[in-house]
């Protein structure tokens, strides 16, 4: 049964930068960690995610590690909002699709939850 089996962060970050880029909307790290505080009150189960209080917020070293491997890589630019680039996007894509398949129900409810459309 999907019910005990956790949400990807990784598929939350990923389906988080394909919901940004599809609505034109800006995404920072500290907005992605908010979603994670979300889902945690929400109940949904991401596993080992780590959140810690900033001045205003929540912030997710998990959320930075990733996003520093698209930047590391090329594939996102450092600007503020953070842009990815088309392979960043397929990347992401793949993410999704992958937790899609073997999760799909858990990830579809954790989206929705978040107000986050399913790519």
């Amino acid at each position: 049964m999907n019910q005990a089996r956790s949400v990807s962060p990784q598929a939350i970050m990923a389906a988080a930068v394909l919901d940004a880029k599809t609505k034109g909307a800006s995404l920072e790290i500290e907005g992605v960690s908010k979603l994670f505080l979300e889902l945690e009150k929400s109940g949904i189960d991401l596993g080992q995610i780590a959140l810690r209080k900033v001045p205003g917020g929540v912030y997710s070293d998990d959320a930075e590690a990733f996003v520093g491997r698209f930047l590391a890589a090329g594939y996102a630019t450092a600007r503020s909002p953070i842009s990815f680039g088309e392979k960043g996007i397929e990347i992401c894509k793949s993410i999704v699709k992958k937790e899609c398949e073997g999760n799909s129900d858990n990830l579809r409810r954790a989206l929705s939850a978040l107000g986050l459309t399913m790519p």
